[in-house]
């Protein structure tokens, strides 16, 4: 127990230091910065979070870093839950494992038992740090790794009265995206803040999305309606309509309309959609591959039911 406290205080000393953005912890010996979500996400969700902060879910290099980033998990999650996810996973090839950052893949500290087939994403245990496979579509906290901010991320834009971020190289421009509030998305093309939620009829997922000052998500071009199905994308082949996504497209009388009211300028219909005409008047997207080959493509569906996810859009915060 000293030895764990000894290695956490050492750690923390060196987050004290500013090397890493707001309640980020630093860590000398490998030059990065370790930041904790305590908010519960399905894997694929909370990787495309930590890739907004400029970073990727932790990838751990020895055991080291691996005792470190579990001592401040303790701290950060007050024993609230038993496991938390890191960069570790097998979606690309069935038993290959990869880290989400592409570091090489030669620590491991599985767990008894552990890895098991058919769980295709890692968490680590926080009783004893070690590692288990769990179902991708899960909830869990998390952990982002960042590097440190002596490497370059953005250039000081001339003053001016609404700050934004430059037009730069896409991997600057991730760390310059700070336009949004914790654990939302931000997407410079639209300069619009977006977050996935989960479990809702279509009225009661607008209704929510209202609460936090959004709507459902209107979509108005290819790129966006891409970025739009890879946060709500959850690695898993669709077999049921209710797998799908809710967006902000509803039947109006004769016409198609977003929640919003922006203009229906775009739509990108699954073959053969929309059908039922007077019984499906509320929109959903397919960002998993599903059971009918949709993909990104739309469907119309009866907004009574209960989808297992839904995506909000607000402007971002200048």
């Amino acid at each position: 127990m000293l030895v764990r406290l000894t290695i956490f205080l050492v750690f923390v000393s060196f987050g004290l230091a500013q090397h890493c953005s707001a309640d980020g912890i630093y860590n000398a010996k490998y030059n990065r910065c370790y930041k904790y979500f305590s908010t519960p996400a399905e894997y694929l969700y909370a990787e495309q979070l930590c890739t907004n902060l400029g970073g990727h879910l932790a990838s751990i290099s020895d055991g080291q870093e691996n005792l470190l980033i579990n001592t401040n998990a303790v701290q950060a999650f007050h024993s609230s839950y038993t496991d938390y996810w890191i960069g570790a996973n097998d979606l690309s090839n069935p038993g290959q494992w990869q880290w989400t950052d592409g570091a090489n893949f030669a620590y491991t500290s599985w767990g008894a038992s552990q890895p098991q087939s058919g769980n295709d994403c890692v968490t680590q245990q926080l009783a004893d740090a070690k590692w288990a496979t769990v179902s991708c579509s899960e909830q869990r906290p998390y952990v982002c790794v960042t590097a440190s901010l002596d490497v370059p991320t953005c250039p000081t834009p001339p003053p001016q009265p609404v700050v934004t971020c430059p037009t730069i190289p896409l991997a600057t421009q991730k760390a310059c995206a700070a336009s949004c509030e914790i654990e939302w998305s931000y997407f410079p093309p639209t300069d619009m803040c977006y977050k996935t939620f989960f479990n809702a009829k279509w009225d009661d997922a607008e209704a929510f999305c209202v609460s936090q000052s959004a709507h459902l998500v209107s979509i108005h071009t290819s790129l966006e309606n891409t970025f739009i199905n890879n946060i709500a994308r959850m690695g898993i082949k669709e077999g049921h309509i209710q797998d799908l996504t809710w967006i902000g497209l509803s039947k109006n009388g004769s016409e198609w309309v977003w929640t919003d009211g922006t203009k229906t300028d775009y739509l990108n219909w699954a073959p053969k959609q929309p059908d039922n005409p007077g019984k499906e008047n509320c929109v959903e997207t397919a960002p998993d591959r599903s059971h009918d080959g949709w993909y990104e493509n739309w469907n119309n569906a009866e907004c009574s039911t209960l989808m297992r996810s839904y995506v909000c859009k607000k402007p971002s915060i200048h």
